[in-house]
């Protein structure tokens, strides 16, 4: 019996003899409410339909897919062709023929082919390759010359059908983060436009070419050196319950009268932030400066207050200056092996070979916050600078009064936290500096700086773990990051 001519409960019994599926109760009862029955799989499920219906296992949608590939129904239309177009057609060299083809369909089975040599052994030992460069681009150029056969400008699908095939046939490739293949997609996608860039005489490829770069020039740049930080969406879903107006000023009247004491009462304080927490929050959503926020709620100039608000923000067991520390050293040991050799280390290495005979505490911490930029190629300089010369960026900067680095590596060290030109607080560390600072970025509603994004966007979901609404995947350069941290 061919497949359209099966009822879903005959198609499950199929998968399960001849297709070597073992189908669970949860994933047969997706077959039956969405009336997927034999004749449905002959017309042919997408690839997020078979997702769907396996959504925990590469290995069953690999199975299916080959178990319709080989049922499927197959006509054949045989058409006369005209022996001048057969000629003329038949000139066309078979590279031409796949630069200029873009709608070539990759098969229903997917198919990975044999490695090379060295790195095929590896695979076949379940050796993570993926963790060395080398191995990983020999991996990317077979993917590549497997898939350019078919085209050269392959769809969104045609990529994630691909490197999910890989995954499939290889698990310990995984990436540790997200969907487990994000790493694979962006550097096979890259792969291609690398490949497509020399092809400048190609009529198809110029065009698309002209296409986006049509796109581009309607782009405006964002000037990192603005006056005005990019602030995120706003957010009025605050719900405010049991305050008005004349109840949050008395509050407000409260903690000034507090914050001019020189001990002030900190239940008082957290008591009296919390009531005003949901107006604050609103506040904020609707524009209100940063020098008014400051001014009306002056608790917000320490750095245990911007600490307070954040776990106000994103509720946590464990406070968010712990969470730092805590998961932050976990990783510190594989971290500084990602390092490569600079002056900054040379300084941190140093200042550690002293702390040796001294016994200073916190001494790897705060190297490791320091040097972290620098695995994602940015700069600890547009974060952290010495002196007293005035930020360019209105963004949240630390000024720290050492007279070097080293010196704030190994010792208590003055330091001041600025935004907008306003500064906001003052520290007595440079890791305590580097937190709130950290934390601004969510009290006053910023987004990150393009200059520091992959740093902030890694401390915020793989060490603070705080994931906000909306929040997008992680940049493939974080997620391999993490794939080599753990």
């Amino acid at each position: 019996m061919s497949l359209r001519g099966l009822s879903t409960e005959e198609l499950l019994q199929k998968l399960v003899v001849e297709g070597g599926i073992q189908i669970s109760e949860e994933e047969a009862q997706k077959f039956r409410d969405n009336d997927v029955d034999g004749e449905t799989v002959d017309c042919g499920l997408t690839e997020n339909m078979i997702a769907y219906l396996f959504d925990k296992s590469f290995k069953k949608q690999l199975k299916f897919r080959d178990f319709t590939h080989r049922n499927k129904e197959v006509t054949v239309t045989l058409e006369v062709v005209n022996p001048e177009q057969q000629t003329c057609e038949a000139s066309v060299s078979p590279a031409n023929q796949r630069l200029e083809s873009t709608c070539h369909r990759l098969p229903a089975v997917i198919s990975i082919p044999q490695f090379p040599q060295d790195v095929q052994s590896r695979l076949d030992a379940k050796e993570p390759v993926h963790k060395e460069q080398k191995y990983r681009n020999k991996i990317i150029g077979n993917l590549y010359d497997m898939l350019s056969q078919c085209t050269m400008y392959p769809t969104n699908s045609d990529y994630v059908q691909i490197v999910k095939a890989l995954i499939g046939k290889y698990p310990f490739l995984r990436d540790v983060h997200g969907n487990g293949y994000h790493t694979w997609h962006s550097q096979l996608k890259r792969k291609f436009k690398t490949e497509r860039a020399p092809l400048i005489n190609n009529e198809e490829v110029k065009r698309v070419k002209e296409k986006f770069r049509q796109a581009r020039s309607l782009k405006t740049p964002e000037e990192s050196t603005s006056t005005c930080p990019k602030r995120l969406k706003p957010s009025l879903e605050s719900c405010i319950v049991g305050e008005d107006a004349t109840s949050v000023e008395a509050h407000i009247k409260v903690l000034l009268e507090q914050y001019r004491k020189l001990h002030p009462d900190m239940n008082l304080v957290k008591d009296r932030m919390m009531k005003t927490f949901a107006w604050r929050r609103r506040e904020i959503a609707e524009g209100m400066s940063t020098e008014d926020l400051l001014r009306r709620y002056p608790f917000l100039r320490t750095s245990a207050g911007l600490c307070d608000e954040v776990d106000a923000m994103h509720p946590s067991p464990v406070n968010i200056c712990h969470r730092i520390s805590e998961n932050f050293t976990s990783i510190l040991p594989n971290m500084l092996k990602l390092v490569k050799d600079s002056p900054l280390k040379k300084l941190y290495m140093e200042a550690r070979e002293d702390a040796l005979a001294e016994d200073i505490k916190g001494i790897d911490f705060r190297g490791g916050l320091l040097l972290l930029p620098s695995i994602f190629k940015e700069k600890i300089e547009d974060f952290i600078m010495l002196g007293q010369k005035n930020p360019q960026t209105p963004y949240p900067t630390v000024q720290l009064k050492a007279q070097g680095l080293k010196f704030a590596l190994s010792r208590q060290c003055q330091s001041v936290v600025n935004v907008e030109g306003i500064e906001v607080c003052s520290c007595t560390s440079v890791d305590e500096a580097f937190i709130a600072a950290f934390c601004m970025y969510f009290v006053f509603n910023m987004a990150y700086p393009g200059y520091l994004k992959k740093t902030l966007t890694f401390l915020q979901r793989l060490i603070a773990n705080i994931t906000g609404d909306g929040d997008k995947s992680l940049p493939v350069t974080v997620t391999r990051i993490v794939n080599l941290l753990r």
